[in-house]
């Protein structure tokens, strides 16, 4: 018994790239005929998905909301409603507040003492030694 088992791994061994293209190609000869039954739905999938996509927008309500737009050396303070108007933001991209926070930094990096004075204002009086202060800021605003 233990040396058909011995001999049954030899082989394994011996064939595993022809086991392989073997597994790889019965599996991608199943997914193509999965493919053709089912052609009609997968393309009225597809369809929708394409009118999700083209419908999606995201409507920014009316704020009195500005965002910072810094473009080479000079900063403009822009309504968002004028940015909206403009074009129309994906979700990933309509601008938010990010709060100051603690950050570690790479090895052999440290916060300068600016940075740990205002971390102390901010109620961390104790960064660690790879820790700085990342002050708040806007995120995911659009330079125009």
């Amino acid at each position: 018994m233990e040396e058909s088992k011995k001999g049954f791994v030899i082989w394994i061994k011996q064939h595993k790239k022809q086991l392989i293209v073997a597994g790889i190609s019965i599996a991608a000869i199943i997914s193509l005929i999965l493919v053709i039954k089912n052609r009609k739905a997968i393309m009225e999938l597809w369809a929708s998905l394409k009118r999700m996509v083209s419908n999606t927008s995201v409507k920014i309500p009316e704020s009195k909301a500005t965002v910072n737009v810094t473009i080479a050396t000079e900063t403009k303070t822009i309504p968002i409603q004028e940015i909206s108007a403009s074009r129309s933001l994906p979700a990933q991209q309509i601008p938010f507040d990010v709060s100051g926070h603690p950050r570690t930094l790479s090895k052999g990096w440290c916060a300068s003492a600016e940075k740990i004075a205002t971390a102390a204002e901010n109620g961390y009086p104790n960064l660690l030694p790879n820790q700085t202060w990342v002050v708040p800021y806007i995120k995911g605003a659009i330079a125009a």
